[in-house]
């Protein structure tokens, strides 16, 4: 019985060990999908005439660029960036206003500007509205990426305030050696020589400090090589299924508390507008499959034109008419049996329709 028991625990084992190893292979990276289509064999159709002409299918196969994204050139302004300035670049505005920022300036007021009255002593809570009117300093911190997600977000960023205030009178009493000092402090630049750009520093550095404490309580981190612009070659940090591994590389889905950062082939970081994926090159190649259709059937069309009327006979083949219609046509103009490319061409578009659809469902 102990023996039956412990085969029985082995047999789980292995299976358990298989699918965990399903689960964490490496995931190929998607490939073109008309760079298949084989080569077409000469062939003959008639025309009314009763004149045979023999005939091949030609391609356009281009569809532009095969990059995932454009290469960034760095702009060499005159001026270093400092620290602070680079690090808030490295900030997602988009995905921190979808996924931590989801009230309006209205609707935190609605909610938690009574509670806040009631916790500042009111002739300070004046002096701070009077200089820094509540509704225009959070949407300024809003439209700079700060994380809104609860009510201690919007009493940090309010009690702000204080300390602005008080770097403001001493910005405006110290000589310059005392200025540089302040700036030092920040690792600003010496060309930072007025307030509002001193204090668009400091609103981002305590930004940057808000997002990322944030990322480090509530996500994990994948870091995602892009070869070449073209190949995601390595994935490291926090570990991912096959099945999120291929979804990141097509459509860019990123599971459920992950953060994703995205490096070139010298491990140095895109910008965070930069979001690698295969979809859109998919898209292209379906746009060139359509055209590639319309052409075939075009061509074909001007095997029926009489060589004495001039006219056209009469067919349902114009480019108005749908793929599916398209391929029917073709079929009959070819005995009924597709030549090996047309049925490749045919199967390729229904790949690319349905990673088409399963884009639009998933984006």
């Amino acid at each position: 019985m102990l023996r039956r028991i412990g085969v029985f625990f082995i047999f789980i084992l292995i299976i358990g060990i298989g699918i965990a190893g399903y689960l964490f292979l490496p995931v190929k990276t998607p490939e073109p999908i008309l760079g298949n289509i084989p080569a077409s064999e000469p062939h003959q159709h008639a025309t009314p005439d009763g004149e045979l002409i023999e005939h091949i299918h030609t391609y356009d196969s281009a569809v532009g660029s095969d990059r995932l994204y454009e290469p960034i050139a760095d702009k060499d302004s005159g001026t270093k960036k400092h620290p602070i300035q680079l690090d808030w670049e490295r900030i997602d505005i988009a995905t921190v206003k979808k996924k931590y920022q989801p009230y309006s300036v209205a609707d935190m007021q609605d909610m938690w500007s009574l509670k806040y009255n009631t916790e500042i002593p009111s002739d300070r809570r004046k002096k701070l509205d009077r200089i820094y009117p509540p509704d225009k300093w959070i949407k300024r911190n809003l439209s700079l990426g700060q994380p809104f997600v609860n009510y201690s977000d919007y009493r940090m960023v309010l009690q702000r305030r204080v300390y602005m205030i008080n770097r403001k009178n001493l910005w405006r009493v110290v000589d310059l050696k005392d200025r540089n000092a302040m700036l030092n402090s920040l690792q600003l630049p010496s060309e930072v020589d007025t307030w509002r750009e001193y204090e668009d520093a400091y609103l981002k550095f305590w930004i940057v400090a808000s997002y990322q404490s944030l990322l480090a309580a509530n996500t994990e981190t994948v870091y995602v090589t892009v070869e070449d612009g073209k190949t995601f070659s390595k994935f490291s940090g926090k570990r991912l299924s096959r099945k999120e591994k291929y979804e990141l590389m097509m459509f860019g889905v990123i599971p459920e508390d992950i953060h994703v950062v995205y490096l070139d082939g010298h491990e140095k970081r895109l910008p965070p507008g930069v979001k690698p994926r295969f979809y859109e090159l998919y898209l292209k190649e379906l746009e060139s499959a359509y055209s590639n259709v319309h052409k075939i059937v075009s061509e074909h069309e001007a095997f029926y034109t009489s060589n004495t009327s001039g006219e056209k006979k009469p067919s349902k083949s114009t480019p108005s008419y749908s793929i599916e219609e398209s391929f029917e046509l073709l079929q009959d103009l070819h005995w009924g049996e597709f030549p090996d490319d047309l049925q490749t061409l045919q199967d390729a578009i229904g790949k690319l329709e349905k990673i088409k659809l399963e884009g639009e469902d998933k984006m």
